[in-house]
């Protein structure tokens, strides 16, 4: 299964209102320059991209046009500051009881070596080759099937990291590149009010190599957890892309059997 069509079968499993999309890091200008994607001529967040993104839109983001000094730290864009990790900057924002507790976040959420020149956020299907890390944005519900795929084929999600700030950059896109499992964030201030996005909105970050599996996974639990309407419609839209690769088994879940 192509990426083109990895991307259709979960839109069918899923329902998703806005678009899958792509990230992937670049650390050379050579390589940035290579993607198909718009330019910006002024700054722009990177959790604005993404949405922009989920939108149908591809962007690059470089060192000049990266407008989030905690994304671009985060994104190995630029070298964090020793008032990062000495706790006195995330103390000042009002997010933490002391310097104490501010330095321990930061000394212990991950984040990319300063040695990035760029990022490029796209749809999936419009990527060239493979990017690092898949970001979906969805409801409660949804997300929960993304975790029961994602279970089914390759057990708990390793390290999750959730703390409602730095969500897009840190808890779904450099979290999930660390541990190589899926992450969920909830979103975080910045971004609810800078991307705007709805307030039932949360996203998941997965890399891109078990992107695949997590799919499968969800295909694959739709006979136990699905109720007959919606299994109704994934048949209907997996077969109609003949992508559908299980027999659907009406009157049956799981939550059901006796």
């Amino acid at each position: 299964m192509n990426s083109q069509d990895a991307v259709i079968k979960i839109n069918g499993l899923l329902e998703l209102q806005r678009k899958v999309v792509g990230v992937k890091i670049v650390t050379t200008k050579a390589e940035y320059d290579a993607y198909d994607a718009l330019e910006l001529t002024k700054p722009m967040h990177y959790c604005v991209a993404v949405k922009c993104a989920m939108a149908g839109h591809s962007i690059k983001l470089s060192k000049l046009t990266a407008g989030c000094s905690g994304g671009n730290r985060a994104l190995g864009i630029v070298e964090p500051l020793p008032q990062f990790f000495d706790g006195s900057s995330g103390c000042r924002l009002g997010l933490y009881k002391d310097n104490v507790i501010a330095a321990g976040v930061a000394k212990t959420v991950p984040i990319y070596p300063p040695n990035t020149y760029g990022v490029v956020v796209k749809p999936l299907e419009l990527f060239e080759d493979d990017p690092d890390i898949v970001l979906i944005t969805a409801f409660p519900r949804t997300i929960m099937r993304l975790l029961q795929g994602y279970t089914y084929s390759y057990g708990l999600p390793a390290g999750m990291l959730m703390s409602g700030n730095q969500a897009v950059c840190v808890e779904c896109t450099v979290t999930p590149s660390v541990t190589d499992s899926m992450n969920v964030s909830m979103l975080c201030a910045g971004t609810r009010y800078n991307a705007n996005w709805e307030d039932a909105d949360a996203m998941v970050g997965i890399p891109f190599s078990k992107f695949h599996g997590l799919v499968k996974g969800i295909e694959c639990t739709v006979n136990p957890i699905e109720p007959d309407e919606r299994k109704k419609r994934i048949e209907d839209s997996l077969e109609q892309a003949n992508l559908l690769e299980i027999e659907v088994e009406y009157g049956k879940t799981y939550y059901k059997n006796k």
